[in-house]
């Protein structure tokens, strides 16, 4: 077939676990792909924090090498446009002088900050702006006021772990104090090694979830990052995510692959994936199942203020036209499969569906995916993780299983304080992605425990990266909104049991009182 002449979208997805390649041409179709395994660095810090960090120059040759391999494929004269999802809230400081890193990339799940955030959390400090936002909200009804009264300090946030990182480096509190010190999310490092000549700058979904992001104005919460000493002055511009608001558009310079390409757009990896699955409308939802959980809502062109630990998100900002999302999240789910791989409970992830199909029920037994905490909706980042119930007669497929419906409880447990607050459509479909969806156990406990049909997305791992190509082809008039209704497509659909649902309700009942007692453990 010949290629000469078209449009293509390279888009490169920069994840906790995996780097990837995917080439698309002018009908979204993909027409190849590359990956590599991201080498995640995880160790213990100075309070026996857990420390998860990425080697920045292994990182930036991988994310050259992965584009290469893709653009090699391509004839010399094919147009070929660049499009970057990359995982939020991972953030990296670097030399203004020299363009050198001066650590590793702090990635979004780094525990560091968590002590500095519960002590703020019970400062009075927050406490006075917690109530100064009840009563604003009383008097004003404005949900930006809501949000004030409700506001938790979160160790993933970007704020609290760059202020650590900096508190703890003389070096770094040097070069802050004279000017040499800059930071930014990975979009942003990104932009920075790949041109000389490119304007550094934050793209509006990647920022929204960092602590630093007003969603009711649109731009920085300079208020709050007075109130926790945040350096301002180091912050760069925000910009749409198809990046229509920049003056030049950013480029990955020849001496890198041989050939010059520009950057036409960048969104969060959450955000892409909700772009991929075609979750465009108020009420509609996506779960991702990769290194996280992640269950997001549309709702519309407006911000919601959760009572339940809910984040109000930008999903993407287009010529200065934002859709919003709410999010909650769990940060351990690929993990914890790989965890129970490691210590014999299977040989091969892809088998445990099966296995787990091969009994009837777990035993009694339940297990808690807490080593990171309990995010949403109880925000508890002291909880452990454990097997509670275990008896004689439980065996290796018994804990299996109980591991399985855990991360299918916790999608429960999310998508029920989401469904308590904002508008679900139960008339638009739940679409599911992220390598874990592969798992057909999963993925039906999902569809049981929520009574609505769950439809998993063709190639679910590829799925962000099919989201940053249909962003940026639609940003360039390649496709209308229209169109793009066909160029998204569904691998299966999981409809529900109600008879299984039962029975797997009075295990979540179980599984929330072994919840109970792991929150809290680390205090």
């Amino acid at each position: 077939m010949d290629l000469y002449g078209e449009n293509y979208v390279l888009t490169v997805d920069i994840g906790t676990t995996t780097i990837r390649s995917v080439l698309y041409d002018s009908n979204c179709k993909e027409r190849g792909s590359y990956q590599e395994k991201v080498n995640t660095i995880y160790s213990t810090g100075n309070d026996d924090e857990v420390l998860v960090e990425i080697e920045p120059e292994q990182l930036f040759q991988q994310f050259l090498r992965v584009i290469e391999r893709v653009y090699k494929t391509l004839p010399p004269n094919a147009h070929v446009n660049v499009g970057l999802c990359t995982q939020r809230n991972s953030i990296v400081l670097w030399n203004k002088k020299t363009r050198k890193e001066e650590t590793r990339i702090i990635c979004w799940n780094d525990k560091r900050a968590n002590k500095t955030c519960h002590q703020l959390n019970n400062s009075f400090i927050l406490k006075g702006l917690n109530i100064a936002g009840g009563v604003l909200h009383f008097f004003t009804r404005k949900n930006r006021f809501l949000a004030a009264q409700r506001l938790k300090f979160l160790g993933g946030m970007v704020s609290h772990r760059l202020i650590v990182t900096i508190n703890r480096s003389e070096k770094l509190k040097r070069m802050k104090a004279e000017g040499d010190l800059c930071f930014g999310s990975l979009e942003t490092w990104l932009l920075m090694r790949s041109s000389k000549s490119n304007t550094l700058c934050v793209e509006a979904s990647n920022i929204s979830p960092s602590g630093m992001f007003d969603p009711w104005i649109g731009a920085y919460n300079h208020m709050i990052m007075k109130i926790i000493g945040f350096p301002t002055d180091m912050l760069s511009p925000i910009v749409d995510s198809n990046l229509s608001d920049m003056a030049k558009k950013p480029i990955i310079e020849r001496s890198h692959i041989g050939s010059e390409m520009t950057i036409s757009s960048i969104i969060a990896d959450q955000q892409a994936a909700m772009f991929g699955c075609g979750t465009w409308e108020k009420g509609d939802v996506k779960i991702t199942l990769g290194t996280g959980t992640f269950v997001n809502v549309h709702t519309g062109t407006t911000p919601y203020a959760s009572m339940s630990g809910l984040y109000p998100l930008v999903g993407w900002r287009i010529n200065g036209e934002t859709d919003f999302i709410a999010e909650g999240n769990a940060h351990d789910t690929a993990v914890i499969l790989h965890w129970a791989q490691s210590i014999g409970l299977f040989n091969d992830v892809t088998e445990t569906s099966d296995i787990a199909m091969s009994v009837e029920h777990s035993n009694g037994v339940v297990f808690v995916p807490a080593f990171c905490g309990i995010q949403t909706p109880i925000n508890d980042e002291t909880a452990c993780s454990g097997f509670l119930g275990i008896r004689p007669d439980a065996t290796k497929k018994h804990m299996i299983r109980a591991v399985l419906e855990s991360i299918a409880f916790r999608v429960y447990q999310i998508y029920s304080a989401a469904e308590s607050e904002v508008y679900v459509n139960k008339n638009s479909p739940v679409r599911i992605c992220g390598g874990v969806s592969n798992n057909n156990f999963i993925c039906q406990c999902i569809a049981n425990l929520l009574g609505r049909p769950v439809e998993r997305m063709t190639k679910s791992d590829h799925v962000a990266a099919r989201g940053v190509a249909m962003l940026a082809g639609y940003s360039q008039g390649l496709w209308n909104k229209e169109q793009m209704k066909q160029l998204v497509t569904i691998d299966d659909v999981f409809t529900p049991n109600l008879e299984s649902r039962k029975g797997l309700l009075r295990s979540f009942e179980i599984w929330k009182k072994a919840v109970d007692r792991c929150l809290g453990f680390y205090q």
